[in-house]
């Protein structure tokens, strides 16, 4: 039986500091605000926002959400960018992504002040993050991983890591993530040809590619016993009756050494992350 780390120990440890530094925020008359920005409201994003807007109301950190119109065409969208981008009240910007295909976010990413890309969306920190730098900001999705992995005090030195999606919010940078912790990393997706050969010698596994039930525990057959997977993926359960991950839960808990959920892991500490952001952000401006 595999042991269950959940999201709320791992969030609860970064929350502690978050309040500490906003209170120092306070005494230097700063506040820290996020704003968000969406191109119709799309309901896919709904889970996340709810736990954005749960964890900062926690805090006392302030949010903001600006809906666009559906039908925006590419110039009202930088222009609407820009406004948010210069609005100095304003340290943290999230823009929920993929815009509608009529729309690039090449222009907010080129744009963005590198001191408020909460979550390295912009090329600098996306630049900075391939190189190996430790002054940017990561993806928080990806950062999140990162932190399971501290709270459970596993050094990634000599460690095999096998990530499955290729994402650039979450599967590309947590390569570069990993490798600069001295992991040895396989990254999986739609053309890698046999996955389970991949899992061979596994000692951790993340999933990050939206597909229900993909990870299942005979895929491991041939990875360490004391292999940790760690489920990103959120996908609509069978039933439609509420979310779940990329792992099989019921075949893969009984043969892996620890294991997080959907819900109940590694969302809980996005969200927490991006506040931690939100919060170093208010503190650089």
């Amino acid at each position: 039986m595999a042991v269950i780390v959940k999201g709320a120990d791992v969030a609860g440890s970064i929350k502690e500091n978050i309040r500490e530094r906003i209170i120092e925020l306070n005494n230097l008359g700063k506040k820290a605000k996020l704003t968000m920005i969406s191109v119709g409201d799309d309901p896919a994003n709904a889970s996340y926002e709810r736990g954005i807007i749960k964890v900062f109301s926690e805090l006392g950190i302030e949010t903001e959400k600006k809906v666009l119109d559906s039908n925006i065409d590419q110039c009202e969208f930088d222009s609407a960018f820009t406004e948010v981008n210069e609005d100095a009240a304003v340290s943290g910007i999230l823009v929920f992504r993929p815009l509608p295909k009529s729309l690039s976010i090449e222009f907010a990413a080129k744009t963005i002040n590198p001191l408020k890309d909460i979550d390295c969306m912009g090329y600098y920190n996306q630049a900075s993050l391939a190189m190996g730098r430790k002054d940017c900001y990561y993806p928080c999705t990806a950062e999140a991983v990162i932190r399971f992995l501290k709270y459970e005090k596993i050094d990634l030195a000599f460690k095999n890591v096998v990530i499955i999606g290729r994402s650039v919010v979450v599967g590309r940078p947590l390569v570069s993530m990993l490798i600069s912790e001295n992991a040895t990393v396989t990254c999986c997706h739609t053309k890698t040809r046999d996955i389970t050969d991949r899992l061979r010698n596994a000692d951790i596994v993340v999933t990050a590619a939206g597909s229900r039930g993909l990870l299942k525990g005979e895929m491991l057959k041939d990875a360490s016993k004391d292999c940790f997977c760690i489920d990103v993926g959120i996908n609509m359960r069978e039933d439609g009756k509420g979310i779940c991950g990329d792992i099989d839960f019921e075949s893969t808990e009984p043969v892996c050494g620890k294991i997080t959920t959907v819900p109940g892991g590694v969302g809980s500490v996005t969200s927490t992350l991006l506040a931690e952001h939100t919060v170093r952000a208010a503190e650089s401006l």
